[in-house]
């Protein structure tokens, strides 16, 4: 490589992070933020109820609330970071044009390759780590929010086994292993989606879902069928990962939440989930990937010859 040191990459990742800071930091802190107050309202407000309600033989001590609430909230988060990775990857290959940066990354001993190759890998290192971060903040906000409940409800109390660490760990450690594999599995699409920004800009997410929806029904016209191999495609490329896991839970017979525990063992998920996963396949998308970072770091080459 040229120049271009783990000092510039540091530098171009903070940069990254201070320009989508609005989605990845102050967003999540409000959603947070909101939730909590949702909460202290419903329970100022419906207390009475809560505290009248009988605990049962059928509901008592079959479930560990809080890492079920925990499991919910990262698969929330999971959701919200997958939609803001679409945004960054638009926005985030074409944004130095629009404010000179442009300019200023011209002048450095770096190649528009190494600096679309970094923002990439910020993307699926750097800002979901931060939404990992949020994830924690949420389970801190949730074990407040079950003790203060437990304290008047008896139902709630017989439910909230408290913080189960072994368990947290193991649902930290498998989250974690999923969530890279999802974002490695599915890193093609998000880089076409910031070709397009270094193309078309602002309209890069809407031009992503016509491109779609266009081949996807051009597909079906020619071969007269409404899941043709484009749309089969793009499909296993969003949802096979999730896919996998709801198979692994029916393979182990998961019923409902209170086998959590054996479902996020990590001892057990990893293993099985990475064996399930179609690594010739994911090599290939890599290569993908890399062709189309190659190819807006071509376009932004010229842009300023423009």
């Amino acid at each position: 490589m040229s120049a271009y040191d783990l000092r510039a990459a540091a530098t171009l990742m903070k940069k990254e992070l201070i320009e989508h800071k609005a989605a990845f930091i102050y967003v999540p802190g409000i959603l947070i933020g909101v939730a909590v107050l949702t909460f202290f309202a419903a329970t100022w407000s419906n207390g009475g109820a809560l505290k009248e309600i009988q605990v049962t033989s059928e509901i008592s001590g079959k479930l560990d609330l809080f890492n079920v609430l925990y499991a919910g909230s990262i698969m929330a988060w999971m959701g919200y970071l997958s939609l803001m990775l679409f945004f960054y990857f638009a926005g985030s290959f074409s944004a130095d044009s629009k404010n000179n940066a442009l300019l200023f990354w011209k002048s450095l001993p770096v190649s528009d390759f190494e600096i679309m190759a970094t923002k990439t890998i910020t993307g699926i290192t750097l800002l979901p780590m931060i939404i990992f971060g949020w994830a924690l903040v949420t389970a801190l906000a949730a074990t407040i929010a079950l003790n203060a409940l437990a304290s008047i409800s008896p139902l709630i109390a017989s439910l909230n086994k408290g913080v189960s660490i072994w368990t947290m760990i193991n649902l930290e450690i498998s989250a974690m292993v999923f969530v890279g594999v999802t974002l490695l599995w599915q890193l093609p699409l998000y880089v076409f989606v910031g070709l397009l920004g270094t193309l078309l800009r602002g309209w890069a997410v809407p031009a992503f879902v016509l491109i779609l929806f266009m081949l996807s029904a051009l597909e079906g016209i020619i071969f007269f069928t409404p899941e043709g191999y484009f749309s089969t495609l793009v499909e296993n490329r969003i949802g096979a990962t999730f896919d996998i896991v709801g198979q692994m839970g029916e393979a182990m017979g998961m019923r409902g939440p209170e086998n959590l525990a054996d479902m996020v063992a990590a001892g057990s998920f990893v293993p099985d989930f990475l064996a399930r996963i179609n690594w010739t396949s994911m090599v290939l998308g890599w290569f993908v990937a890399l062709a189309f970072v190659w190819l807006a770091s071509e376009v932004r080459r010229r842009q300023l010859a423009d």
